[in-house]
């Protein structure tokens, strides 16, 4: 027994360090000495992890048809008829699994995942708060469960989920952007404008500059009204991101409603000639078109 141990083991070492070759090699003359549903399992294992996914199905089939309980084989028959895109065999195996042991937790992650891609939202997050349980730092998984609440409309769980996420991973720019994007939603631009902000401030500097975080704080900033401000986020954004026209755009919009006519026209002709964006030529018409009809109208008075 002994003996066996080590040498199921040695097989398994051999997996963990991606020598498959030597691993499935071993396997063979271990599977002569012990035809065991262990080792079997392995050997399908491996056969998965190199893509070879009909020859896999075929050795965990074997294992299920001798030792129904054996759970382990129908996860990893749930995660090869997943990888396939077979929805409903991927389904009825980690069901299975999951029934056999409900601790089996790659399949609750596994039917989890499937679940948000077929926008079934509900199972998504019965499965993501059960996987959850065993992995409670897994920011991917907790964001997937936060958008499935999103999804849902059920608001209050989304941006407890969110924050729960922040409490593990403080520094992470894109949960405090969903949930920005979510509080403009629930109309509360005023929360938002805090989150984004809050984004901004946990910036890394090895880390490229989201742009949109700042895309999206300068327009909140624009509909209260706050020109001088928007005009220095615009320009924070140009000394990290050279010459980037929607910056440039904005800018140029915020000069002209702080009155220096001159120099915003020419940020704004200069975001046209970076990117011929018509939203900017049309802003640009629209400005000498109002400017035009002020003049007339002066002049009427006079």
């Amino acid at each position: 027994m002994e003996q066996k141990g080590f040498e199921t083991e040695l097989a398994m070492s051999l997996i963990e360090n991606q020598l498959y070759d030597e691993a499935l090699s071993y396997l063979n003359r271990l599977i002569d000495k012990y035809p065991e549903n262990q080792l079997l399992f392995l050997k399908g294992k491996i056969f998965y992890v190199t893509g070879l996914f009909q020859e896999s199905i075929e050795v965990l089939t074997t294992i299920i048809a001798d030792q129904t309980d054996y759970w382990q084989a129908y996860e990893l028959l749930g995660e090869i008829y997943r990888t396939l895109n077979q929805s409903d065999l991927a389904e009825t195996f980690y069901s299975k699994a999951t029934e056999i042991n409900p601790q089996a937790m790659s399949s609750w992650l596994g039917r989890g995942k499937m679940a948000y891609r077929q926008c079934e939202f509900q199972i998504a997050t019965l499965c993501f708060e059960t996987y959850l349980r065993s992995d409670v730092k897994n920011i991917e998984i907790r964001l997937l469960l936060a958008r499935s609440y999103r999804e849902m409309e059920n608001y209050l769980s989304a941006i407890d989920a969110y924050n729960e996420t922040i409490d593990f991973d403080p520094t992470n720019q894109d949960i405090y952007e969903e949930l920005g994007d979510l509080y403009i939603k629930l109309d509360h631009p005023e929360i938002a404008r805090e989150k984004y902000s809050q984004a901004l401030q946990v910036e890394e500097k090895t880390r490229p500059v989201n742009k949109e975080i700042y895309y999206k704080l300068i327009e909140l900033v624009f509909k209260e009204e706050k020109y001088q401000k928007a005009f220095n986020l615009c320009n924070e954004l140009l000394t990290i991101v050279k010459s980037d026209p929607k910056a440039l755009f904005l800018s140029g919009k915020a000069l002209i409603k702080l009155n220096d006519i001159k120099e915003g026209r020419k940020r704004i002709s200069e975001a046209y000639n970076l990117e011929k964006n018509d939203e900017y030529w049309k802003y640009l018409e629209k400005f000498d078109d109002n400017r035009l009809r002020e003049k007339i109208k002066s002049r009427n008075y006079e």
